[in-house]
Parts: C-alpha cells; sequence; structure tokens
C-alpha cells in the first residue's frame, strides 16, 4: 500500500472504527441510564399510589393524580395506571376511558415487576392487598418514547461532531501525507544521483523534522562522494602522469643503448640512468599504495606516548641524518598521551623527518618535538632548509604537488601527513618560522578520533 493510503486508512479509518464503537458503547449505557431513570419514576409512582388506593371517602379505589392541582402538567407524561381487582376485572384506568391492555396478574403483595413488552414502553406490575377483599394488581405503564427521541437526538449531535471531526482529520492528515509523499519521492528521485559521475543537484531543506535531517545527510553524503570521485580521477591521472615521465625516461635510455654501439662507460652511465628511474618507479609505486591503503583501510586507534614515536623515528633515520651530516634534536614534554594508530601517526612523522633530511643543508640540525595541553597533541618538524615560497605554501599538501624546490619527489609525501592528521580528527599545517620550514602535526587527545 502507498504512503497516501496508508496514513489515510491509520489516521483515518482506524480511529473512525474505533470512535464509532466508543459511541455505540456510549449510547447504550446512555439508554440504560434513561431506561432506569423511567424505572425510579414508575417505582416512586407505585409507591405513592399503593398506600393510598383505598383511602376514599367511600373505600372505592382510586389514585391521586387525576385529582392534583398539577394534573393538566403532567398528564401528558405521567404513566398510565390500570387496577384490575381480585376476579380479574379492570376496576379503574388513568386517563379515563382508555382501553386497556391485558394485564398479567401479580402473583403476591410487594414485589413490583419492571417489564418492556416492546421498545416503546416500560411497564410495572405491583400487587396491592386491600383487607378483606384480597390482592388487586397496580399496573403502571410509561412511554419510552422520549428515551427515543433522547437517544435520536443524541445520535444525530455525536454522528454531526463525528462527521466533521472525520472530515476535518481526512483533510489534514491528507494534506500531511500528501507532503510526505512529495518529500519522500524527491528522496527516491535524489538517491540514484549519489555516486554519479555529475554533480548532485542542489537541493532546497524543508523543516527540521527527521525526512529533512535524511534530506540533509543524504545530501551531505552525495557531495561528499562527488568530491572523493573527483579526487580519486585527479589522483589515477596524477598518477598516470607522474609514472609516464619515468617509464618514458627509462625507454628512451634503453633504445639509444640498443639503438648505436656504445663503449662501456656509456653503457655505464645509461645503465646508472636507468637505475634511476627505477629507483624513482619504485619509490613513487610505494607512495601510492601507502597513500591509497591510508584511504581505504580504518585506522587502529591505540592508547600510545608520542614522546616513544617519536624516538622510534629518530632511530630509524639516525643513519641516514648522519650521512647527511644533519643532527636531529628531540625536545619537547617528557611524555604525552594520545589516543592514535601509532603505525600511520609514525609514517608521518617519518615523510616529514626525511624531508628535512633531504632538504637540509649539512651540518644544520632538525628539531622534533612532541607536545600535548588544551586537549590536543603536537607533533613539529623544523628544519634549517630553503623553506616553502610564500605562494606555494597553499598546495604543499594536496597529492602530486611538487614544489619548486629542488629535490621535490613524488608530491605524496605531506599529502599522507595531512590525511594521517585528517584520519585522527586532526590537521597538519604549516607554521611560520624565521628560515627553514616548520611543519605541525596536530591530534586530538583523550577521546577518540574520526
Amino acid at each position: 500500500m502507498k504512503l497516501v493510503p496508508r496514513i489515510l486508512a491509520l489516521g483515518v479509518v482506524l480511529p473512525l472504527a474505533g470512535l464509532l464503537c466508543s459511541v455505540t458503547i456510549a449510547g447504550g449505557l446512555f439508554r440504560r441510564s434513561l431506561v432506569q431513570d423511567v424505572d425510579r419514576r414508575l417505582l416512586a409512582q407505585a409507591a405513592v399510589e399503593s398506600v393510598s388506593l383505598f383511602d376514599g371517602p367511600d373505600g372505592r379505589p382510586h389514585v391521586h393524580m387525576p385529582r392534583s392541582a398539577l394534573a393538566a402538567e403532567v398528564m401528558a407524561f405521567a404513566p398510565e395506571t390500570s387496577l384490575i381487582d381480585p376476579l380479574g376485572r379492570v376496576v379503574m384506568t388513568v386517563p379515563e376511558g382508555r382501553s386497556p391492555t391485558p394485564v398479567p396478574r401479580a402473583a403476591g403483595p410487594g414485589h413490583p415487576r419492571l417489564e418492556s413488552p416492546d421498545s416503546r414502553r416500560r411497564t410495572l406490575t405491583l400487587g396491592v392487598s386491600r383487607p378483606g377483599d384480597g390482592l388487586y394488581t397496580l399496573h403502571l405503564v410509561a412511554s419510552l418514547d422520549p428515551v427515543e427521541a433522547t437517544m435520536r437526538s443524541f445520535y444525530q449531535a455525536i454522528g454531526g461532531t463525528v462527521a466533521v471531526i472525520t472530515l476535518l482529520l481526512a483533510f489534514v492528515l491528507y494534506a500531511q501525507a500528501r507532503s510526505l509523499a512529495r518529500r519522500v519521492t524527491d528522496l527516491i528521485g535524489f538517491v540514484p544521483s549519489i555516486g554519479g559521475a555529475a554533480p548532485p543537484p542542489e537541493r532546497r531543506a524543508e523543516g527540521a523534522d527527521e525526512l529533512a535531517t535524511l534530506g540533509r545527510a543524504l545530501t551531505d553524503a552525495a557531495r561528499f562522494l562527488h568530491e572523493q570521485r573527483l579526487a580519486h580521477e585527479r589522483f589515477l591521472a596524477n598518477a598516470a602522469h607522474q609514472l609516464r615521465t619515468p617509464l618514458a625516461v627509462l625507454r628512451t635510455e634503453i633504445d639509444l643503448a640498443l639503438r648505436r654501439p656504445r663503449d662501456v662507460g656509456q653503457l655505464r652511465e645509461a645503465l646508472e640512468m636507468a637505475r634511476k628511474e627505477t629507483e624513482r618507479l619504485t619509490l613513487l609505486a610505494r607512495k601510492l599504495l601507502d597513500f591509497e591503503s591510508l584511504r581505504s583501510q580504518p585506522i587502529d586507534l591505540q592508547d600510545v606516548d608520542l614522546r616513544s614515536v617519536l624516538r622510534d623515528v629518530v632511530e630509524r633515520l639516525s643513519t641516514a641524518a648522519d650521512a647527511a651530516g644533519i643532527s636531529l634534536v628531540v625536545e619537547g614534554d617528557a611524555t604525552v598521551p594520545c589516543r592514535c594508530d601509532p603505525l600511520l601517526v609514525s609514517q608521518a612523522l617519518e615523510n616529514l623527518v626525511d624531508n628535512s633530511i633531504r632538504f637540509a643543508p649539512s651540518g644544520s640540525r632538525v628539531e622534533i618535538s612532541a607536545r600535548g595541553g588544551d586537549g590536543a597533541c603536537r607533533l613539529v618538524v623544523h628544519d634549517e632548509g630553503p623553506g616553502i615560497p610564500e605562494e606555494e605554501r597553499a598546495k604543499v599538501f594536496e597529492p602530486f604537488y611538487r614544489g619548486s624546490t629542488p629535490g621535490s619527489q613524488t608530491g605524496l609525501g605531506l599529502a599522507f601527513v595531512a590525511d594521517v592528521a585528517r584520519k585522527h580528527g586532526g590537521e597538519a599545517r604549516l607554521l611560520p618560522s624565521a628560515s627553514g620550514t616548520t611543519v605541525a602535526i596536530e591530534l586530538p587527545c583523550g577521546r577518540r578520533s574520526v
């Protein structure tokens, strides 16, 4: 069943059925109460008449209502009265001249019997003893027409109210259902654009309910996936370009070596060039694999001491630093507790220190520090190299960006560092420095990363 009929069925039909059942039950109870009121009036009149049926001056049976000063006002709704003697003869009827209906004789004095011979009448039969004369039967008949008239008015009023409420409810629910159906249809139509090649269409947010929240979440997801798709396409295009250059150089050197005779020195030079390009290809392939693995794999969060991670990186790169004439200086806090992926953070820090070793002049120093405070942990690497030109500082963390500084390699090192920081809910950024380059990795401390 579609959304609109389902909402109308659940919001109108079922409540209406329940309301009608309630009205039926309430009507039955109301009618019963009205009939009980008639019974009480019959019992009250029978009680009054039974004690004074034979107190007239001549001893003849009589009832008092016709003699009342209010007789004209009450006779219209007063019960009809009949009195039957011990022989079964009708002695008296009120109003006079009414044709008496067959009356069952009372079995004994007292014990009034209330009955409904049909839907329009309520009767009371009571035995009244007359000393020395036997058992008389007092029979009262009350019309239930006023009760039925009241019930008709009750059902008409309730029915009209229920009809108005039902129409209003149906109108409101139909409008709401149509609105919900339109919004759901809009979301269904939006879903195919998620992950597509084209940018997702702009959607206007409606309201602040769950559907609006879902719509905004889908829009954000579509934009994120589109941005990821574009980034992935750029990544593949740049990777292909980066791989194509060393492969072209390698093939050219091999073709030249095969095309004309060369002496041993020339062949050695060609092989050295081929080895250099092969090493570049190997480094690029490793960086590409590391970078793509970082983007696709979840991080393994652990409680670690960043100072320990820093010491391990310095130990691994100390040989390369000594060979380049660079001093590695460790600074910062004695312990820096942080919840992070130690392997990824170690790789990111190693990228930064390795860059500093390659770009810093011989005889200089590279300062590496780890500090914590204000809910964040910071790893900082500073070198005394040529630095990064101001116009390039905004782009150095982009994949495959290779600056103008001599010695730039794949353009993936700082991009890898930035992605590691983002994976942990932090950031990597360049810090201002009077000379050289200062790069900081800031990570959240003591809370789960994203």
